[in-house]
């Protein structure tokens, strides 16, 4: 697992306004995709299935804003027993809404409905806090991904092999 991604806040700003103006008409306009009952104050979440991913959108109830979203996507590693219940993800949210614990949300409705998550091969240090922070709730594991399977490894961020690219972290309901 790498720690290289870095992406500014005027980015993201940037892709939630864009995906904004995309999606306020039509077919998959934000208001028309199914609400997914997730508890958060002020906040209401909206998913869009799209081929082997869900996409969780967040919006800001009291300025109707997209201000982030989350991706479920099935991992194509792995035993394909697993495909059913095994998602990798990763989200992007605006700095305001940053640190509010709104992916931990998110990502506790996921567990709790019964998927693993799995990180992705890169990740931000902000990312990493948050799935060592989820972690002390929930059952984590260092991870190695292979075409065949998922294994446990017994290894931390110290070993060298914590930073191969086929290393992720996985969680599961308590």
């Amino acid at each position: 697992m790498r720690f290289d991604v870095s992406v500014s806040n005027k980015q993201i700003e940037q892709e939630m306004a864009n995906l904004q103006a995309r999606m306020t008409r039509g077919r998959h306009a934000l208001g028309n995709l199914p609400l997914m009952d997730v508890q958060f104050p002020h906040m209401e979440f909206r998913v869009r299935k799209i081929a082997r991913e869900q996409r969780v959108y967040a919006i800001d109830t009291g300025t109707g804003l997209l201000v982030g979203y989350s991706v479920f996507d099935i991992l194509p590693e792995g035993s394909r027993r697993l495909h059913g219940t095994v998602r990798s993800v990763h989200s992007r949210y605006t700095a305001p809404y940053q640190g509010r614990g709104i992916a931990s949300a998110l990502y506790t409705k996921v567990l709790s409905d019964g998927f693993v998550l799995v990180s992705g091969a890169r990740q931000s240090r902000a990312a990493y806090a948050l799935w060592k922070s989820l972690g002390r709730r929930m059952r984590f594991e260092v991870v190695k991904i292979t075409p065949e399977t998922i294994e446990p490894l017994k290894i931390s961020e110290r070993d060298n092999r914590f930073h191969d690219l086929d290393v992720r972290l996985q969680l599961c309901a308590p």
